[in-house]
């Protein structure tokens, strides 16, 4: 079976605004956000308010800023940048908008990976899947509808198939799951989200995470994400791809990699200002 790269980042957390910083047109910017990490998904800001960056063309998590027959989804945008794009497709795989007995998924055809209506698989979630039997060169899993079948590294080393639920957001994933894994896919852009375990809670400036995993800011508060290297002033997506110790923050002249500061107490900003980030009790980033 051909494995399925899949990227956990433990969640996406879209990039942090820092209150008070205007943009280049000496206009107030949006309420205070970081950028997050990949997961905790959103996308982008509200359509309108141009969201954290243009990269961000939609709101992943609320479906929001696409028009009718497509939908919102992270995107690969080459270069090594994410973002958010509006996909037109036959069918929805979180909506599961095709005919009774069929499902919506992701369809490999040589080297063109697409949604498409196909026969309902009946493997339920958290059961091991394979490919399924088929003809003319397609190949799709054998999972249920809403599922897609997952490669996952086992205790013993090896990987093992599973079905996981597909999301847009985190209400959709369950009291015990976190809309936080992305899949990256060999012939298409789209970058698709599975329900994961819910990231764990941690301290950013105590940096208590196992790892490989390191503590980022995130729209819930601070959770442990796979760790990024960018150094501070480089560009960015999430806050997860800044080195430990910093966050990804929209100054209101872009995405940058910023340190992490208490807005009332240590560690201060050796240069620069510290702002306080939206949902994140004090824990500030240092803004020049």
């Amino acid at each position: 079976m051909r494995a399925w790269l899949a990227v956990l980042t433990g969640t996406l957390f879209l990039a942090l605004l820092a209150p008070g910083c205007d943009d280049d047109d000496n206009k107030p910017a949006p309420n205070g956000e970081d950028s997050g990490v990949p997961g905790d998904p959103d996308g982008g800001g509200h359509p309108g308010d141009g969201g954290p960056s243009p990269d961000f063309a939609c709101n992943v998590a609320r479906q929001e800023g696409c028009g009718t027959g497509q939908s919102c989804h992270f995107a690969d945008l080459g270069s090594g940048k994410t973002g958010s794009r509006c996909f037109a497709a036959a069918c929805d795989v979180v909506q599961q908008n095709c005919a009774q007995g069929q499902r919506c998924t992701y369809v490999s055809a040589g080297a063109t990976t697409e949604r498409r209506c196909v026969e309902a698989g009946a493997s339920a979630e958290g059961a091991r899947c394979t490919l399924a039997p088929t003809d003319g060169g397609v190949e799709y899993d054998t999972c249920a509808a809403g599922l897609f079948c997952k490669d996952e590294r086992q205790d013993d080393g090896g990987t093992g198939f599973f079905c996981r639920r597909l999301c847009h957001a985190t209400t959709q994933c369950g009291d015990a799951g976190e809309c936080n894994t992305v899949l990256r896919l060999a012939g298409t852009s789209e970058l698709p989200l599975l329900c994961g375990p819910r990231s764990q809670a941690c301290d950013p400036f105590a940096q208590g995470c196992t790892a490989p995993l390191s503590c980022y800011p995130a729209s819930s508060g601070p959770v442990c994400a796979g760790s990024g290297t960018r150094g501070t002033g480089e560009t960015c997506d999430f806050s997860n791809q800044c080195a430990p110790g910093s966050a990804c923050v929209n100054t209101g002249r872009g995405l940058n990699c910023r340190p992490l500061c208490r807005p009332s107490g240590t560690p201060a900003c050796t240069a620069g200002t510290c702002r306080p980030l939206n949902d994140n009790p004090g824990v500030g980033a240092c803004i020049p």
